[in-house]
């Protein structure tokens, strides 16, 4: 079985989508930090929520544009129709829980990573399950005064050290990895 990376982003004040429900998460950032290329290299399968799915907008998107061409599950009750588009590498599968998503998930990623895209919610299941090996997590450099937090005091987080971090002018990018308990 692969690794499981969660990749999150968050305001400094703490939280993941602003009062109107508009994410924060930083696509450009991102890519100006040169993380997008390390993801699709190791990652088999995504696990996303139905947010993260539908914040493209228009689901056909993905196909010719999406970074990560692997297969993706996304967590909805709701099977969009007609179907998104896909292409050989890029398949959709439309699960209504978390754990079936990732058990799904890990099966098409063989031995590479299954990485888990989303807010709160999938954060925490993906956290929950003890077994999430990186947090690849979005500062961004604004506050936002209130919105929905990305973490919890009830948060299960294991013990992670930051073993990578990167500057671009509007976040800090930070690779955490969980210790190895001995």
């Amino acid at each position: 079985m692969g690794r499981m990376i969660v990749e999150a982003a968050t305001s400094i004040d703490g939280y993941w989508v602003d009062a109107e429900g508009v994410s924060v998460f930083p696509i450009d950032a991102q890519r100006r930090a040169r993380m997008v290329a390390r993801l699709s290299q190791s990652c088999g399968a995504v696990v996303m929520s139905a947010k993260a799915f539908a914040a493209a907008g228009e689901p056909d998107w993905y196909a010719d544009n999406y970074e990560l061409q692997v297969p993706i599950f996304v967590v909805t009750e709701r099977v969009p129709v007609p179907a998104p588009r896909e292409n050989a590498r890029l398949r959709f599968h439309f699960l209504p829980d978390f754990t079936s998503a990732l058990a799904a998930a890990e099966r098409e990623a063989g031995d590479k990573a299954v990485l888990v895209i989303g807010g709160a919610r999938t954060v925490t299941a993906a956290l929950s399950t003890g077994r999430t090996d990186e947090i690849w997590l979005h500062v961004m450099a604004r506050t936002l005064g209130r919105g929905a937090p990305l973490f919890d005091q009830d948060m299960p987080f294991a013990d992670y050290f930051v073993s990578e971090m990167e500057n671009t002018p509007s976040a800090v990018h930070m690779r955490l990895e969980r210790r190895c308990q001995a």
